[in-house]
């Protein structure tokens, strides 16, 4: 027994010894740099407030022909002295982001140590180090990129700052220049965006919801994601009930408190949903802040097509609306058909009234939008355009009870072939071809198109119903279904949505390029004859009402309680998604009427008309 544990114990020393050698390495290193910035006498006196303002320059939205969607303004920062700031808006802020600001002298070794052992323990990066110095310096003096090299430079420019300036100066620059969101720099700025007062007048639990936005500013965005904006404020409202700065009944009563926030004001609305998709995108690729992207002056090329975006958004505010004004939500999403390049792109009625991209951050069930690849799966397995199959009652074991799944207009057509089952959009026949074919089969060409479908778990899609009729555990985006549907417009190959083409700096320089993939999902035969039985969905079937009068093919899909409603769609040129449904998913209706996959189709063949006006018509 005491062998067995001795040799336990000798395995697991290099890797003490290891990560012992690591963290000597950091801190040697760390001090070389700072004793390299404390006594090198080329270096002179930083000026803080004049960096402030070279630092932010608008970045540039531009489309593919070089017009500016939009400028990625920040809100002009309102300067406020410290003595204003409420002295519990700041205790927030440090406790949150650098709880020993007082204590050390811009560098915490203890943090750094402390989040380096938690990170090896993890790991993976699950704390950061850096104190509201470095912040400060990161964002005033560096780049975005994530090397040992720049967090040298970090550190010596923290050291650098704290020679020159006092405790309470660092903080007033900081709470001065920290972004919020929303293109709110400085926390005046942030409580006059979110709330619309001076930060003098916000109330514990504003100063709370404030002071936890830095960590993510759109993450915790209350107006795009309200639930997790709450949580995010009443965590920091528990730091500080844990050290003591508000008893524990006055926390209770300010987490219950609804969030309060307005409406978001003033902002610009061409293309400002594509906007934030575009930065979210840039700082999920290359590890960029929202903040370098937004004020770093970049010229960011994209391939929106401005003429299509107008159209886009035309078709939106053409949809009825409810008595209140605020729904059904609409999405657009428009691509290239050989490229991938996104070409418009809309993600709700209003983005004054709700930033919330619904073409991008929303899954909903796509109904039998779902259907051309259980199709298209069924051609790969031997069956024809021209293939017979029966429309009548059929009854499966699903969970131990028996499931039978009707039709939308409750009648059966007997033999038909496999075409008419599509352009009819008849359930019957994508549930039995689904249950010959192979649920595995399905699901694995759903998941090489890109659908997000859950394998595993109490509720999952390895099932008739959700592959056959598209009642997905989490559902679809938009853009995720457009990019499914590539499969079928490009000759079998999956495109990945492009978001940007390059971005350059101020000078010009290249930045980054954008990526483009690409793989083969389907034999190009299967996709053509795939276009040719979509083709006549709107010729002759639930599609009708969006024929646009020129070659075209395309799926209609509903969910039960009428709930979502789908058009998903594609011409040689374009590919196109629209989608109708409330943010609460009750049924679609406004103006009182009755809105549906007609509707969705309707308003598609609107887009494909007006984007089409003067380009020849050719066929697939």
């Amino acid at each position: 027994m005491a062998f067995h544990h001795h040799r336990r114990r000798i395995r697991k020393q290099p890797k003490k010894r290891g990560v012992r050698w690591l963290i000597v390495f950091v801190c040697i290193a760390s001090l070389l740099a700072v004793n390299f910035i404390l006594y090198n006498p080329f270096l002179g006196r930083l000026d803080l407030r004049e960096r402030l303002g070279a630092s932010r320059r608008s970045s540039v939205l531009l489309d593919r022909n070089g017009r500016v969607v939009t400028a990625l303004n920040p809100a002009r920062i309102i300067w406020v002295p410290l003595e204003k700031i409420p002295v519990p808006l700041r205790e927030m802020i440090i406790a949150v982001e650098d709880s020993r600001f007082y204590s050390h002298r811009g560098v915490d070794m203890r943090g750094i140590l402390r989040a380096l052992m938690e990170n090896l323990r993890q790991g993976e990066k699950v704390q950061g180090g850096s104190t509201i110095t470095q912040q400060l310096a990161k964002n005033l003096f560096l780049t975005q990129e994530r090397t040992f090299r720049r967090k040298l430079a970090e550190i010596g420019y923290a050291v650098r700052i704290e020679r020159q300036y006092s405790k309470d100066q660092i903080l007033e620059i900081y709470l001065n220049d920290i972004y919020f969101g929303q293109g709110a720099y400085g926390i005046e700025a942030a409580a006059r965006t979110y709330f619309g007062r001076s930060v003098q007048e916000l109330s514990l639990d504003q100063m709370a919801l404030l002071a936890g936005l830095p960590k993510g500013p759109e993450y915790y965005s209350p107006f795009k994601h309200p639930e997790r904006a709450k949580a995010r404020r009443n965590t920091v409202l528990a730091i500080m009930e844990k050290k003591g700065l508000i008893p524990a009944g006055l926390r209770e009563e300010l987490a219950a408190r609804p969030l309060g926030t307005l409406a978001q004001p003033g902002v610009p609305t061409r293309g400002s949903y594509f906007a934030d998709y575009v930065v979210a995108q840039l700082s999920q690729e290359h590890g960029w802040t929202e903040r370098f992207i937004r004020a770093g002056g970049l010229r960011i090329h994209t391939p929106l097509d401005l003429r299509l975006q107008q159209y886009a958004e035309d078709i939106v505010g053409n949809v009825p609306a409810s008595p209140e004004g605020a729904g059904p939500q609409v999405a657009v999403v428009v691509l290239d058909s050989v490229t991938g390049e996104i070409r418009a792109m809309v993600g709700g009625r209003s983005y004054r009234r709700s930033p919330l991209n619904r073409a991008t951050e929303v899954r909903r069930q796509p109904g039998s939008a779902i259907k051309p690849l259980v199709f298209a799966a069924a051609l790969m397995e031997g069956y024809g355009p021209d293939s017979p199959i029966e429309d009548r009652p059929v009854r499966y074991e699903v969970n131990g009870r028996l499931w039978q799944p009707q039709n939308y207009d409750g009648r059966y057509r007997g033999e038909i072939t496999l075409t008419q089952g599509l352009v009819e959009s008849v359930n019957t026949v994508a549930v039995q071809l689904v249950a010959t074919i192979g649920i595995d089969k399905v699901f694995k060409l759903c998941q090489e198109a890109g659908l997000p479908l859950v394998k595993s778990g109490v509720k999952n899609d390895r099932g008739l119903a959700p592959l056959a009729l598209g009642g997905l555990t989490k559902g679809v985006t938009p853009l995720e279904l457009a990019a499914a549907y590539t499969v079928f417009a490009n000759r079998g190959l999956r495109l990945e949505p492009v978001a940007f083409l390059r971005v350059e700096d101020a000078n010009g320089r290249l930045l980054r390029r954008g990526k483009r993939g690409q793989r083969r999902v389907l034999p190009d035969w299967v996709a053509f004859n795939m276009t040719k039985m979509l083709e006549k969905v709107l010729t002759e079937g639930t599609g009708v009402r969006g024929n646009p009068g020129r070659p075209a093919a395309g799926k209609t899909g509903t969910t039960s309680g009428n709930t979502n409603a789908w058009f998903v769609g594609y011409t040689p040129e374009i590919l196109a998604v629209v989608w109708l449904g409330n943010d609460d998913n009750s049924p679609l209706r406004a103006g009182g009427q009755v809105l549906g996959s007609g509707t969705a189709a309707e308003l598609w063949g609107d887009f494909i008309r007006r984007a089409l006006t003067g380009v020849p018509v050719r066929g697939f």
